[in-house]
């Protein structure tokens, strides 16, 4: 059995992957593989370089310092030019590219001490480009490189961006590595009940968790292996992705939900033995409503009702 780490995007939102990798480790359930995108590939890379209590406590302290200026820095003359065709972007990533550094301390994807695989999306073919080896940092800001907002990333004569574009939750890039047995950490938390969006930014964001979790949601049922998702904790406001200031926040929450779901839904004191319930999570895991189950992908000739 090949276990895989499958970490989803979501820029800000994903800091709840933190507490979660805390838990699922706190239990003895350990990959030998981990894939990420965007923000996600920011945690699979700094998890997988030192996958221990410290290594995480330093991932944490990372987000909690973090602040929407080290990511999208807003500067009128940048604006201007990627407003008017000047440049290819609204922002420079000197500054993400700064915050990435800083929590890494290696070089090159294959220093990490698990396996580690970022996801970006090759802007010629618009299909996923999957980053296993070279400089980190570049793998990292190609993967987080939102397309208008951050320029593009040329890698081996490719421009990559955003790996959320094509694989916002990269279950089947894993599986094309050899995982057999995947846990996804999906980001993306929503309030409970839904307020309706008011604003341009947030039915921008609505709209593009809703067209990300129709895209997640037919990877995930193309899924050959054993997919365990990972609950997401429910909030009661609403949360902007470009807001950081809440990651401490998500992180115990993520740590709390993910150990409450382990320990009702471990059979046996073993790792990695979870109850099956053979069907797909009947609210969509993207939005971060999903009360966490394990899929077991159906074959092609079977016919589930």
């Amino acid at each position: 059995m090949t276990v895989a780490f499958v970490l989803q995007g979501g820029a800000s939102l994903a800091a709840v992957q933190v507490g979660m990798l805390r838990a699922l480790t706190e239990t003895g359930i350990r990959p030998d593989l981990v894939v990420g995108s965007s923000a996600g590939a920011l945690n699979a890379v700094a998890f997988a370089q030192d996958p221990t209590s410290n290594g995480l406590d330093q991932l944490r302290q990372l987000w909690i310092r973090a602040r929407r200026g080290d990511v999208f820095p807003l500067c009128p003359l940048s604006l201007t030019a990627g407003l008017t065709g000047f440049r290819d972007s609204l922002t420079e990533p000197d500054r993400l590219r700064a915050l990435i550094e800083s929590g890494l301390r290696i070089h090159d994807l294959q220093d990490t001490t698990i396996p580690t695989h970022v996801v970006a999306t090759d802007t010629h073919t618009g299909s996923p480009a999957v980053l296993s080896e070279g400089p980190a940092v570049d793998a990292l800001l190609a993967s987080a490189s939102i397309p208008g907002i951050l320029p593009p990333v040329e890698r081996n004569g490719q421009l990559l961006v955003d790996g959320s574009l094509s694989a916002d939750i990269p279950i089947l890039q894993a599986e094309a590595l050899g995982a057999t047995t995947t846990y996804v950490l999906p980001s993306l938390l929503t309030p409970t009940p839904h307020p309706r969006a008011a604003g341009a930014l947030p039915i921008l964001i609505r709209t593009v968790a809703m067209l990300l979790g129709r895209t997640s949601a037919s990877d995930l049922a193309a899924a050959r292996g054993k997919v365990h998702v990972v609950p997401t904790p429910q909030v009661r406001r609403g949360l902007n992705p470009l807001d950081f200031r809440h990651a401490a926040e998500q992180i115990r929450l993520g740590h709390d939900t993910t150990r409450n779901w382990l320990a009702d839904h471990t059979a046996s004191p073993g790792p990695q033995r979870l109850n099956d319930v053979p069907r797909l999570p009947t609210r969509n895991p993207v939005r971060g409503t999903n009360r966490g189950c394990v899929v077991t992908p159906r074959r092609v000739d079977e016919d589930w009702t």
